[in-house]
């Protein structure tokens, strides 16, 4: 094996796990010194739990994308190494574990602003990649793929965020 194929566990290491713990840590500051700028009461909720598992969807996130990357490969096309696909998996994530930096900022419209941003980010580089990946030209089987890849997650937090939102709103 070349060197320099990333390996799933060197991405899990080395990318993942670190930015991937961003978010989680940002809820806990935001909470602990400015909530009421996101209208929730700090008691309401266990916050190091809503971390917790904040922290866990986001690694399962980049092994779906990971996995739907591998699977999603045209039939003409090789699929990538699992731990490419795992670094093109943390590359799209990239731009929504950053977005959590503005939850330094107690502004609710800030944070979805920078969230919408950063999945605009992160649609455009897993876009980007794929077509690289697959050498695909700027067409329709890139966008859709790049779609199909993309919503596995979505649906994965979807049912995240209605227990979030839930258990808020029962401890309010």
């Amino acid at each position: 094996m070349d060197s320099s194929t990333p390996t799933r566990a060197g991405v899990l290491g080395r990318m993942v796990l670190p930015f991937a713990l961003v978010p989680p840590i940002m809820i806990m500051l935001a909470m602990r010194d400015h909530a009421e700028a996101y209208r929730l009461n700090p008691a309401a909720a266990n916050w190091e739990w809503i971390a917790l598992v904040v922290f866990a969807a986001e690694i399962a996130s980049v092994g779906l994308v990971a996995g739907m990357l591998r699977l999603t490969t045209p039939s003409d096309r090789l699929p990538p190494a699992t731990g490419r696909a795992w670094m093109l998996a943390a590359r799209a994530a990239s731009p929504l574990w950053a977005s959590a930096i503005v939850l330094a900022v107690p502004s609710l419209a800030a944070l979805i602003v920078a969230h919408l941003l950063a999945h605009a980010v992160a649609l455009r580089t897993l876009y980007r990649d794929i077509r690289n990946e697959w050498q695909l030209g700027p067409g329709v089987q890139a966008l859709h793929l790049t779609y199909i890849v993309y919503s596995i997650p979505v649906v994965l937090w979807i049912p995240i965020f209605v227990m979030i939102f839930v258990s808020l709103s029962q401890g309010g």
